[in-house]
């Protein structure tokens, strides 16, 4: 395990583990771009993005969100294990059901026992514990997404490490993800204005890769780099990799790109029930264990690819 990597992830987890406020944020970046410029990079802010490199002539763009997320009740986390992330839908529609049982027997408990005037508080908690749950920091985010993070700071380190061309690569840390995408709509939106074309090249968005034990390849209706990807991993490790192909809701920021034929990678587990995947212990405070063999493996993975 390189110093490095150990150095970088003990010093983001001691000093900016938490990236919900401006102002959190905005010392995550200094210190991003203080890092790379260590290693010889050029970067800058877009949009309250950190771009790493030179996009235009890179071949090969890896991202990954740098904000971190609010809390989510143990009520649905217990679904998304149950069903899995990836069928959102599906659990989304179990929650909403889990809700409108508990208020219809709120009700139905209130009118037994007289507290017709409780009713309407007893009914909405579910919906309040959801609502203000989002708007409270989580405190511990070491998979969702320092390790997406750290991977990219460790790709870069090493690519000048191995004396890798780096003008063949360029990184992008994402904000806002947890808000809808909406760092990656940004950049998406000032790319196409400049005429900043991504065709031809290999977008890969890493995210929640410290945790689990099935690896996931998203990607849109273009699926040949995730088959090769895929092809790769599994030559690789003894880990299972699978391909996942988004259908209407997004896991992450390569969702944003999937028409450019952006792939994401994603560690996860299979859910309870069917035939699903989800994310271990995320938007919650348990997500406090990340697996620095994990970004290892992928940092030389990609280094190979580059090379």
């Amino acid at each position: 395990m390189t110093n490095y990597l150990e150095r970088v992830k003990e010093e983001i987890i001691l000093n900016y583990g938490v990236r919900f406020f401006p102002w959190q944020k905005s010392k995550l970046r200094a210190y991003i771009k203080e890092e790379t410029n260590k290693l010889g990079w050029d970067s800058e802010i877009l949009k309250g993005n950190i771009i790493v490199g030179d996009i235009e002539r890179a071949e090969y763009i890896y991202t990954a969100h740098y904000d971190t997320p609010g809390k989510i009740p143990e009520y649905a986390r217990f679904v998304y294990k149950l069903f899995g992330n990836t069928s959102i839908i599906l659990a989304n529609l179990a929650i909403l059901m889990m809700i409108l049982l508990y208020s219809t027997l709120m009700v139905i408990a209130a009118n037994i026992f007289g507290l017709e005037h409780r009713v309407d508080l007893l009914a909405s908690i579910p919906y309040v514990l959801l609502m203000i749950g989002i708007f409270i920091p989580n405190k511990n985010n070491y998979n969702d997404n320092t390790s997406g993070v750290l991977t990219l700071m460790n790709i870069a380190h090493e690519i000048l490490e191995l004396g890798i061309d780096k003008d063949k690569v360029a990184f992008v840390f994402f904000n806002n993800e947890e808000w809808g995408l909406l760092g990656s709509a940004a950049m998406k939106k000032y790319w196409k204005r400049n005429r900043v074309s991504l065709d031809n090249k290999k977008l890969i968005n890493f995210d929640c890769v410290g945790a689990g034990g099935t690896i996931l390849i998203t990607h849109g209706k273009k699926d040949e780099f995730a088959k090769e990807i895929q092809e790769k991993l599994q030559e690789s490790t003894g880990i299972e990799v699978n391909r996942y192909k988004y259908k209407v809701l997004p896991l992450s920021d390569d969702f944003t790109f999937k028409n450019k034929g952006a792939i994401g990678i994603v560690f996860s587990n299979k859910s309870k029930l069917g035939k699903g995947y989800y994310i271990p212990n995320v938007h919650c405070n348990k997500d406090k264990y990340l697996k620095l063999e994990n970004i290892e493996y992928l940092t030389e993975e990609i280094c190979n690819l580059i090379k």
